[in-house]
């Protein structure tokens, strides 16, 4: 018969480290090239995470595209209006077609987020 070294009350037998080395060695490898592509994956994702607030933060130029979420006013930013406290007041000269700019300037405020330029196609304008 087998005896066994006693044990107290929540100690189980120390078979773990023999375990894990008898598991570990068929994967080994797969399992270190997946994790250090999990690693790589994260690391990617937080430098874009940290672009991708700096460029939805940053203050628009003249000459840039923005829109208004509320509205759907878009335009050319003709004057930008740094305040102390919150997001620049950012005024735009109405853009109604690439053949027919608009002729009034509207004040956007603080509500307004970065779009690219209208494309060619129309298509794309009617959405």
């Amino acid at each position: 018969m087998l005896t066994l070294p006693p044990a107290s009350f929540g100690e189980g037998l120390d078979l773990s480290p023999k375990l894990h080395e008898l598991q570990e060695g068929h994967c080994t490898k797969r399992v270190a090239e997946l994790k250090a592509q999990v690693e790589h994956l994260r690391a990617q994702l937080h430098e874009a995470e940290e672009e991708l607030a700096r460029e939805q933060s940053r203050v628009p130029e003249i000459g840039e595209f923005v829109r208004c979420p509320l509205t759907g006013f878009f335009g050319q930013v003709t004057k930008v209006t740094p305040r102390a406290y919150g997001r620049p007041w950012v005024e735009i000269l109405l853009y109604l077609d690439k053949d027919m700019p608009g002729h009034a300037t509207i004040d956007l405020f603080g509500n307004w987020e970065l779009i690219d330029p209208p494309s060619e196609d129309r298509s794309l304008l009617s959405l």
